[in-house]
């Protein structure tokens, strides 16, 4: 047997190791590798080593696994690494995201993160580019809160929301639109404004509630900003140029002269779900067609929190400007919580169930105080069963201010 090996041995394998040439790895062995790589920043480190390495990674995943989606986890602020969560093994993955130390994430969409830093500073971020632009200083929504900006936890005062409209750094022509202030307003910008423009109605035809207040979700779609506030009602901006024209009507379920409330009681859909209450409200396109998403929570006066029960969908027909309800969503999933709400084929995506909609816990204000570690309220929803499971995710970190988001990857 041959005696173990000297230190000095063990540096000279590890300088042969570190100097030897991986590009002239066989190719099939290569190949397999590359295969075992499943997450986009896995090969897309494994595709920058070498020529040959990148156009082996790119035979095997085509392009780089875009449309992927992750579960970035709640993270602790003193880290570099972050949690991402797999639906396709059901496993969580740490990796080195070290933009976003020290940072608060108020949401995701369309493939890019936006953060803010201590000091209110926004930003957009693209998970797979790492290319990153600034946002309007949110002057309008610290006005609101000037005297609390040195609370515990004010970040989650300032913004709500976010959607993108495309890509920032492809077309000037791009729009960010946000939620944001204490009175969860729609606000808009373009790439390169110094400033947001917040969205008001000059008559509006909801005559209890302030439709452009207290919004729960916004969303792009066929060219028009659509907004949907606590109360079901729906804000519906035209946009040309810097011109924002904005109106309103009634959300799903609800008809002229109905009484709307914040948050509204929701109607019974199925026996024994009368006592649920609808905290909270997205929008998603889906198969181009506009879904609001209504998710039922079961109350916890012991611990004033609240539980996912069950969700309705109503598709929006825009011709006659009504709301029918819907019971599935075929071969489709939906993510929905924190993030811009997505739609996916669920064959295109490894490990996603058809017709269900995956959802994270984004009720966030209310718990930050007492909150540790990862929610139990998350998990996906079956809708031909109506039954939720939960996901069976082991993580936790030193307290829940920043919620765990869904993020598409998009270049």
């Amino acid at each position: 047997m041959d005696p173990p090996p000297l230190d000095s041995d063990l540096q000279d394998q590890h300088l042969s190791h570190r100097n030897r040439d991986w590009s002239k790895l066989q190719d099939d062995i290569a190949r397999l590798i590359a295969k075992k790589l499943w997450f986009y920043p896995h090969h897309r480190k494994f595709a920058a080593t070498c020529t040959n390495w990148y156009h082996l990674t790119k035979e095997v995943h085509g392009p780089f696994q875009q449309n992927s989606i992750i579960l970035l986890l709640p993270y602790n602020n003193q880290s570099e690494m972050c949690t991402l969560y797999d639906l396709s093994d059901s496993r969580t993955y740490e990796f080195g995201l070290s933009v976003l130390r020290d940072k608060f994430i108020y949401g995701s969409s369309n493939g890019w993160v936006c953060l803010s830093d201590k000091d209110y500073n926004i930003s957009l971020i693209n998970l797979l580019s790492m290319q990153q632009f600034e946002l309007p200083y949110p002057s309008y929504a610290l006005d609101f809160i000037s005297d609390m900006l040195h609370t515990p936890y004010i970040e989650t005062e300032i913004m709500t929301k976010i959607a993108v409209s495309g890509s920032p750094l492809s077309s000037n022509d791009c729009i960010i639109a946000a939620i944001m202030s204490t009175f969860e307003e729609l606000l808009v910008c373009r790439v390169g404004d110094k400033s947001w423009t917040p969205i008001r109605i000059k008559e509006s035809k909801l005559k209890s509630i302030k439709c452009w207040q207290f919004l729960h979700d916004v969303i792009f779609f066929q060219g028009k900003i659509y907004a949907i506030n606590g109360g079901c009602n729906l804000l519906i901006v035209d946009f040309d140029g810097s011109n924002y024209v904005a109106r309103d009507t009634f959300g799903p379920s609800y008809q002229p002269g109905d009484s709307i409330g914040h948050p509204s009681r929701c109607e019974p859909c199925i026996e024994g779900l009368e006592d649920l209450f609808a905290l909270r409200l997205y929008l998603v396109e889906c198969s181009g067609k506009l879904l609001a998403v209504r998710r039922l929570f079961d109350e916890h006066p012991a611990d004033e929190s609240f539980s996912t029960r069950y969700f309705e969908l109503f598709e929006f027909e825009e011709s006659k400007e009504t709301w029918r309800m819907i019971h599935g969503l075929g071969e489709r999933s939906l993510f929905v919580g924190q993030n811009g709400s997505i739609s996916v084929s669920a064959m295109e995506i490894p490990g996603c169930r058809p017709n269900c909609i995956y959802f994270t816990d984004d009720f966030f204000r209310g718990q930050v105080d007492w909150e540790f570690g990862f929610r139990a309220d998350n998990g996906v929803f079956c809708c031909e069963h109506g039954s939720i499971e939960r996901f069976s995710i082991s993580h936790s970190m030193a307290r829940w201010l920043v919620p765990a988001m869904w993020c598409q990857l998009k270049l």
